[in-house]
């Protein structure tokens, strides 16, 4: 049996809604604590998160992993007001709350990932994620992820799934 890692060494995350949502749906949210000791949840991503498609998926992990997901209220108000002029809610407040706790934040959309790597925050996407968990041994392999994403909204050129699937070994 593989042991997960101890706590300490793993970052602290604050997750975005849609990319919560995704890995709810690939149905390896419940992974994560092999990548990060916790997962900040700002209101604003929770709301929306539980709003959208597969809520009852999420309330029920968020539920179920209580101690991992947690609510947190702490952001630096100035960023996330200045970052709503042209991001949704959740990924305004996201960002604010990676910077206010000095977080790596999991976040996909693009434009929120420019304005969150021009702050230099620490931004990780499901592709790194999916990487990151099978180098951990969580997942035994990337490629059936990326088939699943492909029936779905998520958008990955063939020339990155192919540089991606053979950074990992598998094309």
């Amino acid at each position: 049996m593989i042991q997960l890692p101890t706590a300490r060494g793993r970052p602290l995350a604050v997750i975005d809604t849609t990319l919560l949502s995704r890995l709810v749906e690939l149905e390896i949210a419940e992974r994560l604590p092999w990548l990060f000791r916790l997962i900040l949840l700002p209101p604003e991503v929770k709301r929306e998160a539980y709003r959208g498609p597969g809520r009852r998926r999420l309330r029920k992990l968020v539920k179920e992993m209580s101690g991992f997901f947690v609510d947190c209220y702490e952001a630096n108000e100035f960023t996330r007001n200045l970052m709503r002029i042209d991001l949704d809610e959740g990924e305004a407040a996201a960002i604010a709350q990676a910077e206010q706790k000095q977080s790596v934040l999991l976040l996909d959309e693009r434009k929120a990932f420019s304005r969150a790597t021009a702050m230099q925050l620490t931004v990780i996407r499901t592709t790194r994620i999916l990487i990151m968990l099978k180098d951990a041994r969580a997942i035994s392999a990337v490629a059936p992820y990326f088939d699943k994403l492909a029936k779905t909204d998520f958008y990955l050129k063939d020339e990155v799934r192919r540089k991606l699937l053979a950074e990992v070994g598998e094309q």
